[in-house]
């Protein structure tokens, strides 16, 4: 049988595989009856005679081949160049399984709605071939739509659910907001929380605690008030963050720099009407919840604006820097003048334009 997995969602493939590995594997000896193939300069002929071989103490074989579909590319004269494997396929020893890995280039990446495999004349033929499987993972949203759960978080309550983890709802929302929809790192806290949890179900105080990202949870919160014109918040929350001592006044403001840096590219791309992917790839954002955010606040604002909080943080740097101004002062009168630039926006074009003065 021949199975194509394919997708711009590298971590589900993975679990696909190992999935497909175990299935195969009674015996213990798959190892030895597995081979990789890079897809890269691979011919039908060597595929063939490696799908062909008959297993060894085993009862199954495995042929793993990697980027094939996206090194042949869409050009013409690829099925013809490919029969002799559509016509050994459905002759192929019922002990042999290919597994024809593909995932997106670098260049395809940028546009996660059509994946380089998706493209691919040989993959229109497979399909038309009885008993070829044929799956695509996409990469899942971070967020919900009207209100309803995330594909990510369901993912997650159906892999606990698996795996006879009690985990809150609270906690799997909690879990999505840190982390996003990066499967690999929610599958590793996920079995790190059931560990220090026991018996008891994972609360989302449990998920604060032993999380990593959860430590940069108030930057978050800082950065999103003041991008989103809530001063009195930010204040509040630097205030606290402040107190407590975990983040110098230099990083705080760093952070700020770079989103209203994000925040300056993104809008540049909306007004060219440049998509969600685009716009990942044009700041380096990877995590899809927070591209998400990142989109949904570049609409909310323009890039007079974002602009103009960009060169406010620039002269509050230069005011510590020359010492005018301590940078405790520096960073609480900047959160205030970011705020009300960002919070210029709500009201129209007119206040936007007067906050970017």
């Amino acid at each position: 049988m021949l199975h194509v997995f394919h997708g711009t969602d590298e971590f589900q493939i993975s679990e696909a595989v190992r999935a497909l590995r175990s299935e195969l594997d009674p015996e213990g000896m798959l190892s030895t009856n597995t081979s990789t193939l890079a897809g890269r300069g691979l011919t039908p002929d060597l595929l063939i005679q490696h799908a062909a071989a008959v297993p060894f103490l085993g009862g199954a074989r495995l042929v793993l081949v990697e980027g094939l579909l996206g090194a042949l590319g869409n050009r013409r004269g690829v099925v013809e160049a490919w029969q002799k494997l559509l016509d050994f396929l459905p002759h192929m020893p019922d002990t042999s399984q290919i597994v024809m890995i593909e995932l997106p280039s670098t260049r395809d990446a940028r546009d996660a709605r059509d994946p380089g495999a998706g493209r691919s004349p040989l993959l229109r033929a497979l399909r038309e071939i009885a008993g070829v499987d044929v799956r695509e993972f996409r990469e899942l949203k971070a967020y919900g739509t009207r209100g309803g759960p995330s594909e990510a978080g369901r993912w997650l309550h159906a892999r606990a659910g698996e795996r006879g983890i009690a985990i809150e709802d609270a906690a799997i929302d909690t879990l999505v907001e840190l982390i996003g929809a990066q499967l690999r790192t929610l599958a590793s806290e996920l079995e790190k929380l059931a560990t220090y949890a026991g018996s008891r179900a994972i609360t989302a105080d449990d998920v604060r605690l032993l999380t990593p990202q959860a430590r940069d949870e108030s930057v978050f919160a800082l950065v999103d008030a003041v991008v989103e014109g809530h001063g009195a918040v930010a204040l509040r929350v630097l205030g606290q963050m402040l107190e407590d001592g975990g983040s110098p006044p230099i990083l705080l403001q760093a952070m700020l720099a770079r989103q209203f840096r994000h925040l300056v590219r993104a809008t540049e791309l909306l007004e060219a009407r440049a998509d969600e992917a685009a716009i990942g790839s044009a700041t380096g954002v990877r995590n899809s919840f927070a591209l998400g955010k990142l989109v949904r606040q570049a609409r909310a604002t323009n890039r007079a604006a974002a602009e103009a909080g960009l060169r406010a943080v620039e002269r509050s740097d230069q005011l510590v820097k020359t010492g005018k101004l301590n940078d405790v002062l520096a960073l609480e009168l900047l959160t205030l003048r970011l705020a009300a630039i960002a919070g210029g926006t709500r009201g129209g074009g007119g206040r936007a334009r007067a906050g970017a003065r």
